[in-house]
């Protein structure tokens, strides 16, 4: 969709009503105007009075202009106040010339889009359109801290950090999402179902970056060092001696004792006062004489038992407490995140042309006579 097409309420609809007219007016007087000539006779913007432009059909007054903190960061003085202090300290000519950029430079920024996107936003809520969408960005930006970083808020800060956002940048943001949403879903029908060929198309284009697993497993271990491993019969081979205790032992566990409560009594491994739990890890990184319970493991269930087994001075049985493959979280998993993000995708991209439709009219009206008018009127006021 062109951004003519996103940049208008029902455009279909007047455009088919111009052409009949165009067409009946004229006849075969000369050639019908254009589609670029009919959109630029259509939405001219109107006629305005000093204290108010008109952008994409919506009054924009002075106080609209000035009402929005610098940054979009609701914890800062507004513009308007911080013009307000400089217009009781410095003459009239000395305050325009410093102030007229700081508008001018407003109007060409996305606040303008904000401000048209709020209006159209509180025909859609009602009156309490901001309280609306301040309830709706502190609830996602919980969301984002809970679900995302488990509740740990240090982590979460950390990561809009890294995205150049603070909490109040990252709530804004969401708030000209929901306002696009608002707008551009009830206008403009941007809100077609997400087909299951756009989704496999998303997760094959992000699934190295967001959904690629490295492969883990975790084992429980009984390891009985040869050397270590008590004989009645000094002439007794020691590695016979360890097979036949971990058999016994192995035997023991699947008439139901505790893997973990037996690791404690008879492993030699430093973890065996911890059950001989240890530390998940990628497959790959066991290092010998470990990398052959590894390797055992690949064909094990969680929960399964395997042992004796033989390694170099070593008799292991091994328990597989989890695993994880090495791969690719599977798309079932994460469909519903992908429509979304897909929804938030073609939102935002629908935002950048109505951004981009709204900027063009602003540039094609003259806008200094409101700015003078605005900062007249505000030094008057603040004298």
């Amino acid at each position: 969709m062109t951004a003519r097409r996103i940049g208008r309420t029902g455009s279909t609809c007047v455009f088919a009503l111009v052409l009949v007219l165009v067409a009946g007016c004229e006849g075969n007087k000369k050639a019908a105007l254009t589609e670029e000539e009919i959109r630029q006779k259509t939405y001219a913007p109107l006629p305005a009075q000093p204290d108010e432009i008109i952008v994409y059909g919506e009054k924009i007054a002075c106080d609209d202009v000035m009402a929005s903190s610098l940054d979009e960061d609701d914890s800062g003085p507004s513009l308007k106040d911080r013009l307000e202090g400089r217009a009781k300290e410095v003459p009239l000519e000395q305050f325009m010339a410093e102030a007229r950029p700081l508008i001018q430079q407003r109007l060409n920024r996305n606040i303008i889009t904000r401000i048209v996107l709020s209006k159209r936003a509180q025909r859609e809520l009602g009156t309490k359109a901001d309280d609306t969408l301040d309830k709706m960005a502190e609830k996602e930006l919980r969301r984002f801290i809970m679900e995302d970083y488990g509740g740990n808020g240090a982590e979460a800060d950390a990561a809009l950090q890294r995205r150049g956002l603070n909490r109040t940048t990252f709530k804004e943001r969401r708030k000209r999402d929901f306002l696009a949403q608002y707008v551009i879903d009830s206008a403009y029908r941007r809100n077609r179902p997400v087909t299951l060929r756009e989704i496999q198309a998303y997760y094959d284009k992000v699934k190295d970056q967001e959904f690629f697993r490295e492969g883990s497993l975790q084992l429980r271990l009984i390891m009985l060092d040869v050397a270590k491993v008590q004989v009645t019969d000094p002439n007794e081979d020691r590695l016979h001696a360890a097979r036949l205790l971990g058999a016994d032992l192995r035997m023991r566990i699947e008439a139901g004792e505790d893997f973990g409560e037996l690791a404690k009594q008879y492993s030699h491994d430093p973890l065996a006062s911890q059950g001989g739990l240890l530390k998940p890890r990628n497959p790959d990184a066991f290092a010998p004489p470990y990398d052959v319970l590894a390797a055992k493991a690949k064909g094990m269930r969680i929960g399964q038992v395997a042992g004796p087994i033989d390694a170099p001075g070593r008799v292991f049985l091994m328990k597989v407490e989890a695993r994880q493959d090495q791969g690719y979280q599977p798309l079932s998993e994460v469909q519903d995140r992908l429509r979304d993000e897909i929804l938030r995708d073609r939102r935002r991209a629908a935002l950048e042309e109505l951004e981009t439709e709204i900027r063009t009219q602003v540039a094609n009206v003259d806008t200094s006579r409101f700015v003078d008018y605005c900062l007249e009127r505000l030094y008057r006021l603040a004298h």
